[in-house]
């Protein structure tokens, strides 16, 4: 079995997010990025999966500081791995993202493309759909367990209320891992160095084969609040400040 797993970069969450110029995007020229997590079980998937069967697996990495999680991506298990190059610091949607995954897939004649679910710029969980409508292949999205049966998958589905939904479906097959059969394994100094010679491939993004029936006009960074206040000493005393604050407001008399 040949499987192809995205990895994609996302902006760290702790960092400060600033608008670029033209009011629709964000600035990514000093944001630091992260792998997706979902992306990373899907690893962790792909990888149980070739231990379980003798799959080959094809990491596929996404977005800046794609080299640095391909070389862990090798140290974990992947036989190759690949870089969608892309415009400098600009972000690339997920229809870009399925269009070249779909076009890699085909060159590599994969049997299973893996994916996330989600990730913190495809929040609707649009890619793993998108490149199974483009591939016209089975998809489930919101996995938890693979199981391969040569060319049969045996699949769970999370669903809420812990409901769990058993698919059963042929490759090729297009999957969105919510959470790998087990934790991402941890990977030591020593195997990254390894690693490290592992050659990086490259590959240019393929134009969508979708037509776009939106786009963005303008973005908004989430409101700042107002600052609290700590109210101190004793209980008459915040009692009184209490009162004080509810009066300015014109929901009390003092």
């Amino acid at each position: 079995m040949n499987i192809l797993v995205v990895l994609r970069m996302i902006p760290d969450s702790a960092g400060e997010l600033q608008l670029a110029e033209d009011g629709r995007s964000i600035d990514r020229e000093w944001l630091d990025f992260q792998l997706n997590d979902f992306d990373d079980h899907a690893l962790e998937e792909a990888i149980l999966l070739k231990e379980a069967g003798g799959a080959k697996v094809t990491a596929v990495a996404v977005g800046e500081g794609a080299n640095r999680v391909l070389q862990m991506a090798a140290a974990r298990g992947a036989d190759e791995v690949v870089a969608l190059q892309a415009e400098e610091d600009a972000m690339i949607s997920s229809r870009e993202i399925a269009a070249s995954i779909a076009a890699m897939a085909r060159a590599k004649w994969a049997d299973l493309v893996l994916c996330g679910v989600q990730s913190s710029e495809d929040v609707f969980g649009q890619l793993a759909p998108y490149v199974g409508a483009l591939l016209d292949w089975p998809h489930v999205s919101g996995t938890n367990r693979i199981v391969a049966n040569g060319a049969v998958l045996r699949v769970t589905q999370e669903r809420g209320a812990g409901v769990a939904v058993t698919y059963e479906l042929a490759t090729p097959a297009v999957l969105g891992v919510q959470t790998a059969s087990k934790a991402p394994r941890y990977v030591s100094g020593s195997k990254l160095r390894e690693a490290s010679k592992t050659p990086i491939g490259r590959a240019a993004p393929e134009s969508s084969g979708f037509e776009r029936s939106a786009e963005i006009i303008t973005l908004h960074l989430p409101v700042q609040g107002g600052s609290g206040e700590n109210l101190g000493g004793d209980a008459e005393t915040v009692a009184d400040r209490l009162v004080s604050i509810l009066a300015a407001k014109g929901l009390a008399r003092n």
